[in-house]
């Protein structure tokens, strides 16, 4: 009988992992034949009309553009948000090393922050690393994306900061606002009903929660005379000894950065939009 429950219980969580897989395909094909008609639309209008008509027709791509990545980034995080629930405990996680991988995004964040003439700066500090855990880069870079957006939202100047402890504790710390007592209780999963906590802009917060209770770490608001102070307490870890010995980390590391720069990238221009650059070769 428990064995049939348990079996149960997995055929559930596949399923909804399946779902949540395939909300998001599904709105990122939409999306995708949505911006390549309007990327088709632009070349005509480059090659088969004249400039003054081009100029005529800019804003509206502009427009069109900032819409499609304020509509994508709302659609992504609402799927992420219907489905985390449901989906705690399916994500397959793996060992990372937390150190190099957050200094390698921060790296990222800044050069980004600089191109959109953000004065904001992020820096990762740890003591006596490394520091593993069982995580996905996804859910780790959907927590850092999402704070960092929160934050650029009400302060674009400012320091950012991560810290990885010895007591198996992440840090996050910034020099915005802070945060009120509701979107404090959406961090802490007590309080108001997530849809009230969405309609006062807290869902991004309500992101960074099911991430981290994806990857079972717990969620803190520390008290801080400035800013915003939150605490993730990360289970303790031991390293599965058939991966302990001839992994290149680092490598590993590198080759998924380029995911989190497309992910914080996608974040930033659904929020405060990227207008489209004007072409070189306007027909004449």
């Amino acid at each position: 009988m428990a064995s049939e429950k348990r079996e149960q219980s997995i055929g559930q969580a596949q399923e909804q992992a399946l779902l949540h897989g395939g909300l998001r395909g599904r709105m990122a094909g939409a999306f995708c034949t949505l911006q390549s008609s309007v990327d088709a639309l632009q070349r005509y209008l480059l090659t088969g009309t004249t400039p003054e008509v081009y100029e005529t027709a800019r804003a509206m791509l502009e427009e069109m553009d900032r819409r499609l990545a304020m509509l994508q980034r709302i659609s992504g995080n609402a799927a992420d948000l219907a489905c985390g629930v449901l989906t705690r405990g399916a994500e397959e996680l793996a060992p990372l090393e937390l150190t190099d991988y957050l200094s390698e995004i921060a790296a990222c964040v800044n050069e980004e922050l600089t191109l959109r003439g953000f004065t904001a700066h992020l820096t990762v500090r740890w003591k006596d690393g490394p520091f593993w855990a069982m995580a996905t880069t996804g859910l780790v870079d959907g927590i850092v994306v999402n704070l960092i957006s929160n934050f650029l939202q009400v302060c674009p100047g400012g320091n950012i900061r991560l810290t990885l402890g010895p007591d198996r504790i992440l840090r996050y710390a910034d020099d915005g606002p802070g945060m009120d007592a509701s979107a404090a209780a959406a961090l802490l999963e007590r309080g108001e009903a997530p849809i009230s906590l969405q309609k006062k802009g807290s869902l991004g917060l309500l992101l960074v929660r099911e991430y981290a209770l994806a990857m079972n770490w717990s969620v803190q608001v520390e008290p801080a005379e400035q800013g915003l102070a939150i605490r993730f307490v990360l289970p303790e870890f031991e390293m599965p000894a058939a991966r302990s010995s001839l992994w290149d980390a680092a490598a590993e590391t590198r080759s998924r950065t380029s995911l989190f720069v497309a992910r914080l990238t996608r974040e930033l221009d659904g929020v405060f939009g990227l207008p489209r650059p004007a072409p070189r070769n306007i027909k004449k």
